[in-house]
């Protein structure tokens, strides 16, 4: 990472340096990233983003590593943070913009109390925005990119570019209209409502995820996209997978598109209990699952 380090040492992003991303990641598996950037704004990553395209140097994005699985012994790569971009909502009437690196958690909950709707579904995503946007993030009905009517962009080539939403943006747990760029802040247009019939419905929301999902246990989400017209947890339940194992990591038993950290699983623990459900679902059922977690090595 030679190169990488002489293109750092003349930008003014932060670096940190071998940042262990089992305590950056919700599932806590994960090697060092050995050169980690925290950008403040926009500017300062373009111009490295510029450089280190011309220089051929390999990078990639992190949020707030909830759908992510990464090597034990770490990202081949440049690790590109948006911890640093947490600027809190500015809410104008219906518009909302905010910083990539805010929890979507608490920016539901300032919404809600600012009496907006749009996000109560969000509750208890424990991601960013940024990430939410570039994964349109979701869950039953809802999804992140439903709320986006713009946001700032960094081309891999150092371009900044506010992208308008628009049909193609948004698809279920892709985003096709941000594509490999980094996601520095975003624009949401939401519905004005009296603020208790929006924290009531998203009661109703927390209160559905308690009662269904491996909450408070290491996690990534859920591990598989939904295949059409019907859900992976109801597939890989069906086959009987529920506490299947594999050294540390086990399919929870509340809910089977949820793997869970146990304590100490690697990342060969969990990749090989995906397959293992992959190869059992299909054989049984002859439906190939899609992971939706992301893998990096």
């Amino acid at each position: 990472m030679s190169e990488a380090e002489a293109i750092l040492r003349e930008s003014r992003v932060p670096v940190l340096r071998d940042v262990p991303l089992r305590t950056r990641t919700s599932l806590g598996v994960g090697g060092p990233a050995r050169l980690f950037l925290v950008p403040g704004g926009a500017e300062d990553l373009a111009d490295v983003l510029e450089r280190f395209a011309a220089a051929g140097v390999a990078f990639d994005y992190l949020g707030a590593g909830s759908n992510l699985l990464v090597a034990d012994a770490g990202p081949s790569f440049v690790v590109i943070s948006s911890e640093g971009l947490d600027q809190a909502p500015e809410i104008s009437r219906e518009t909302v913009r905010v910083g990539a690196g805010y929890s979507v958690p608490k920016l539901a909950n300032r919404v809600a109390a600012a009496g907006l709707s749009g996000l109560e579904f969000a509750e208890g995503i424990p991601g960013s925005v940024g990430g939410c946007v570039r994964m349109n993030a979701g869950w039953h009905e809802g999804m992140f990119g439903d709320a986006v009517s713009s946001f700032l962009a960094v081309s891999r080539h150092g371009e900044i570019e506010e992208i308008i939403s628009g049909p193609g943006t948004f698809e279920y747990r892709r985003s096709p209209g941000v594509g490999d760029r980094f996601v520095a802040a975003a624009t949401l247009r939401l519905t004005p409502d009296d603020p208790a019939r929006v924290k009531e419905r998203m009661k109703a929301f927390h209160d559905r995820r308690v009662s269904t999902q491996p909450t408070g246990a290491k996690n990534a989400g859920c591990i598989f996209r939904n295949p059409p017209d019907d859900h992976a947890g109801r597939l890989i339940d069906a086959c009987g997978l529920k506490g299947l194992a594999v050294g540390r990591a086990v399919v929870s038993d509340a809910h089977a598109n949820f793997i869970i950290n146990q304590g100490g699983a690697t990342y060969r623990d969990v990749a090989a209990l995906i397959d293992r459900i992959r190869d059992t679902v299909s054989g049984k059922t002859g439906i190939t699952l899609e992971t939706e977690v992301v893998r990096w090595t």
